[in-house]
């Protein structure tokens, strides 16, 4: 069985489809996926006037709780509370706050008080940078949200997608990712994103 690290900042939408591709690609490949933590925020901080940079610095908070997370329960329910913060605020359209992390630590059955604690405590951040610097380290910082690594060597950012294949269409396109990220000479496959282009979830 391969495994897939999966890098990802939770706040945002395409990483979010990202990871609904790779759930469709697991059902059909033999793969296992190892969530790890990117933050946009600490990509994007030394940049003049970044690009919501708000909703960034809110990310970081939920990112907090998502180490913690791990270090209560695992990189399943990392993996698990990630699914339901996406689903609370691309779905259900909620906001990245504490009310959002208390719901989700209730929901993996940790207590809540600590969760929202982790999620406003910077110590955090130090966890979050080793996983964060581990994928640049990889692919570079010219780069954002989501990177995926295969078997902890050929890594790329994304592939971003408008909706998720399903299936063996899922499967295909792992194939085809795997073949070009494992040529030593590739580099960049990419092609403007039209206004038509709506991100659509599965």
């Amino acid at each position: 069985m391969k495994t897939a690290q999966f890098w990802f900042d939770p706040i945002c939408p395409w990483t979010y489809v990202t990871y609904q591709w790779l759930t469709e690609v697991r059902a059909v490949r033999e793969i296992q996926i190892l969530p790890r933590l990117l933050s946009l925020h600490y990509l994007n901080r030394d940049r003049k006037n970044p690009p919501h940079a708000e909703s960034h610095l809110a990310s970081l908070a939920l990112e907090r709780f998502l180490a913690f997370v791990r270090q209560e329960q695992g990189d399943p329910a990392m993996e698990q509370a990630y699914q339901l913060i996406a689903n609370a605020l691309f779905i259900d359209r909620a906001k990245a706050d504490s009310d959002l992390v208390a719901r989700t630590a209730h929901a993996l059955g940790l207590d809540e008080r600590p969760a929202v604690a982790a999620a406003g405590d910077s110590s955090w951040d130090q966890v979050i940078l080793v996983d964060h610097e581990a994928a640049m380290g990889l692919v570079g910082s010219d780069v954002g949200s989501p990177v995926i690594a295969i078997e902890g060597g050929p890594a790329f950012f994304g592939p971003v997608l408008a909706r998720s294949p399903r299936g063996e269409d899922a499967g295909r396109v792992w194939d085809g990712c795997q073949l070009l990220a494992q040529h030593p000479d590739f580099f960049e496959l990419k092609r403007t994103r039209g206004p038509d282009v709506k991100i659509r979830f599965a």
